[in-house]
């Protein structure tokens, strides 16, 4: 259609004749070639809207970091004086050195809600060397586990987000799950499923009462932390000491089959955490409701104690970590998964038990991209049955590995373990063909994004 011939009304529904009257242009201006510079001018004004809207930048997802509030002390004291002012360099030298040892989740603002959205995860795949020398009553079973050869993969995948509300609590929830598979099967697991409001968590996360996990250890890390299903409360006493309470049901995890129990109600679990200058104490007291084979309930406990100690000899960082817990008619609360898998693979009927374990860790940056991670572990639990006979259950542990950093999220690992296990229950031949040396060594690869 010819231009001149448009005279009516343009696309956006403006006359000619009025768009030159917005921008002040006398109509004799137009002249014998009015058709053409007027329709360069009304272009040109047509178009600005959406050249306005063309040269704004595009609207990017803001970075964020989901960080919990902090609520005041309970009990707060008065502030302390403030230090003579640092010069720049050092201001900067504690910013860098605050930045490398944040470790909260960083993600994007989700448009329109204000929510911090953060999704991670890690992905660990291995070559790994089971061997097993049986003691001489365990030969004669016939139940030995054979040694073999695996590669095992492991994919956990995590969400989690978070938002001041504008009576100022906080809310978060968190979403995780794993996927770990060999060459014969694969599991899903989901390991946390929580909501966090204020001061208070509901869902499935991992028990207030645990501390020390062994999360810098491929082969424990692909067994996740224990899971349990709660409700629970913490809240700052002081700066540096915080109280947790929490009912918790041990059944919720799946991923163990504990001995049955019957109880009636949740267990309960007290936990005191303290934390200043490179130490951390960690003190809890877990009691629960267990029937016994004659249909009697009792009360059973646990307590453990645990400290953490960091700091930095010939300048680079040492991590010293021990723990020491024990429990009368609570076998769930003591040792690591890996001991739980064995001791609860073999218990069944009366629950009675009582027991204690401990562990010693040590970790140790030499470089930038080099550490090594050791530990050593104890697990005692004595076990009656009806013959009168007290059972008992003993496993020793010793693991270590070599790490290799060479960019932020990607490591690569040796690490090798021994066990020695002694499992004495009349009649279980079970326990018996689980008695002797185990040897685990594997290769690893683990990307986390």
């Amino acid at each position: 259609m010819a231009i001149g011939k448009r005279t009516a009304l343009d696309d956006h529904g403006i006359s000619p004749a009025s768009m030159l009257a917005r921008m002040s242009v006398p109509a004799p201006v137009i002249g014998a070639r009015g058709s053409v510079a007027l329709t360069a001018l009304c272009i040109a004004a047509l178009a600005c809207p959406s050249a306005q809207a063309a040269s704004k930048p595009p609207q990017f997802l803001r970075s964020c970091t989901i960080t919990p509030s902090d609520p005041a002390p309970f009990f707060s004291r008065p502030a302390a004086p403030k230090p003579a002012a640092a010069s720049d360099d050092e201001d900067d030298d504690e910013d860098e050195d605050d930045d490398e040892d944040d470790e909260s989740p960083r993600g994007f603002i989700s448009p329109g809600t204000g929510t911090c959205i953060a999704v991670s995860g890690t992905v660990n795949v291995g070559l790994q060397h089971d061997g097993y020398r049986a003691s001489d009553p365990a030969r004669l079973t016939g139940l030995v586990p054979q040694n073999a050869l695996s590669s095992p993969l492991s994919t956990t995948f995590r969400i989690e987000t978070g938002q001041m509300l504008a009576e100022g609590r906080y809310l978060a929830t968190a979403f995780e799950f794993s996927v770990d598979a060999t060459s014969e099967s694969s599991e899903l697991t989901m390991s946390e499923a929580s909501v966090t409001f204020g001061a208070f968590a509901f869902g499935l996360a991992s028990s207030r009462f645990d501390f020390w996990t062994g999360d810098d250890f491929a082969f424990l890390g692909r067994i996740p932390n224990r899971t349990v299903a709660l409700i629970g409360y913490e809240r700052q006493l002081t700066d540096e000491l915080g109280l947790s309470l929490s009912l918790e049901d041990v059944d919720a995890d799946r991923r163990t089959v504990l001995p049955p129990t019957g109880k009636r109600l949740p267990d309960g679990v007290i936990r005191l955490l303290y934390k200043q200058d490179g130490l951390t104490l960690h003190g809890g007291v877990a009691v629960r409701d267990v029937q016994g084979a004659s249909g009697s309930y009792r009360v059973g406990r646990a307590a453990i104690l645990g400290a953490t100690w960091e700091r930095k000899v010939l300048d680079r960082p040492l991590t010293l970590t021990a723990q020491i817990a024990g429990a009368v008619n609570a076998a769930p609360y003591l040792g690591s998964k890996l001991d739980q898998r064995t001791a609860f693979s073999v218990l069944a009927g009366d629950p009675t038990t009582r027991g204690w374990s401990g562990v010693v860790a040590l970790g140790r940056e030499w470089t930038d991209e080099w550490s090594t991670n050791a530990y050593v572990s104890r697990y005692r639990l004595s076990v009656p049955n009806p013959s009168g006979l007290t059972g008992r259950i003993q496993i020793d542990r010793v693991a270590a590995n070599l790490i290799w950093t060479p960019i932020d999220g990607l490591r690569l690992g040796l690490e090798g373990s021994l066990a020695w296990q002694k499992l004495e229950l009349a009649g279980n031949a079970r326990a018996t063909s689980l008695s002797g040396r185990q040897s685990s060594a594997q290769l690893f690869v683990e990307r986390t994004f």
